[in-house]
């Protein structure tokens, strides 16, 4: 009777040890799907910093993922934090609340923010060239941009949709736009006749929906003097301020995890699926190694001034708001990029 007791105690005792643990691993799970940091077994010693990406998981923010990865914001200092996407309002929302430190934005939606005063300042130039096409179907009478006029066009929701907008202005080309929220749907089922896409994204959506290159007319806005740069990574005036230091740790270590990306591409694809796989979004593994191959001719091509917002490109970028979207004053490059004092 007496071991009959011991073994229920013991039992007792082994069943509600295993239900803390099954507890304890339920909230880690749920933790790490939101928010990754650096895997250092401990991180009191370095500088928390929370950075928010503009989208979804995928190899678009590749160079982010592996520098946490591979160790480079801590051998920086840095203890990291990845951010959850927020759908209902954008990364810049976020950091105007001060619940986000640094964030991923196009050049042109960052000073379109400055347009009363700078309250953003750029840290690194991800991107050193546009991605963004405008696309038509053949079949849907798009043989010229020409045919553009009058049609329906599918332009994001987000600040994104500028260069485009700005192209329709400068070339003088009204369309009824339709606002869509990152598919291709509404152009694979003629909802719209032309719609943007990057090419390092959409336009590899509908190569794989189907669609040949040949039935596509198809526009790089960039040949048309709209060679704006995309993505850079953004602060408040008063966090750079504070943390100069910081500011160019991270943008130095993002820049060599995208190094470490192209150089490195299946481990890198790797370690995207994995993450996307944990954020339950759908992982195409063709699909993300065209983004990332994509991202490599956007980011690096050339070697020259690698993460550097170049003064022409502001340049160009700020006159196209002036002239094109009612841009409301002048910003001298030093002030909206801190590190162009250096040149």
């Amino acid at each position: 009777m007496k071991d009959r007791c011991n073994l229920s105690f013991v039992t007792l005792a082994l069943l509600c040890l295993f239900t803390l643990v099954s507890c304890k691993s339920d909230k880690l799970r749920e933790h790490n799907s939101s928010v990754f940091t650096n895997d250092a077994n401990s991180t009191q010693d370095l500088f928390t910093i929370r950075y928010r990406p503009k989208w979804h998981t995928q190899a678009q923010f590749a160079g982010i993922y592996m520098a946490l990865e591979k160790g480079f914001y801590a051998q920086h200092g840095l203890n990291v934090q990845i951010q959850e996407l927020l759908q209902s309002h954008d990364a810049l929302d976020s950091l105007v609340a001060g619940k986000t430190d640094i964030v991923h934005l196009d050049l042109l939606h960052a000073l379109e923010h400055c347009r009363d005063s700078t309250k953003i300042v750029n840290i690194g130039q991800i991107t050193q060239k546009n991605s963004l096409l405008l696309i038509g179907k053949r079949s849907r009478g798009i043989n010229s941009i020409e045919d553009f006029k009058g049609k329906k066009i599918g332009l994001w929701r987000s600040a994104s949709f500028l260069i485009s907008k700005i192209f329709m202005n400068k070339l003088q080309i009204p369309m009824k736009v339709i606002d869509i929220d990152w598919s291709i749907n509404l152009f694979t089922q003629n909802a719209v006749d032309v719609i943007n896409a990057m090419h390092y994204n959409e336009y590899h959506q509908m190569l794989q929906a189907g669609i040949k290159e040949e039935d596509l007319f198809v526009v790089d806005v960039a040949e048309f003097g709209l060679s704006i740069p995309d993505e850079g990574l953004y602060v408040t005036p008063s966090f750079y301020k504070s943390h100069p230091k910081e500011c160019e740790a991270f943008a130095k270590a993002t820049m060599d995890g995208w190094l470490y990306a192209f150089s490195h591409i299946n481990e890198t694809l790797d370690v995207v699926l994995k993450r996307m796989q944990a954020d339950n979004l759908k992982a195409n593994r063709a699909h993300q190694q065209w983004m990332l191959e994509g991202m490599k001719e956007a980011i690096a091509p050339t070697k020259e001034q690698l993460g550097w917002l170049k003064r022409t490109d502001f340049n160009l970028a700020l006159n196209a708001l002036v002239e094109y979207n009612n841009f409301p004053r002048n910003i001298r490059y030093e002030e909206f990029f801190p590190y162009g004092v250096q040149k």
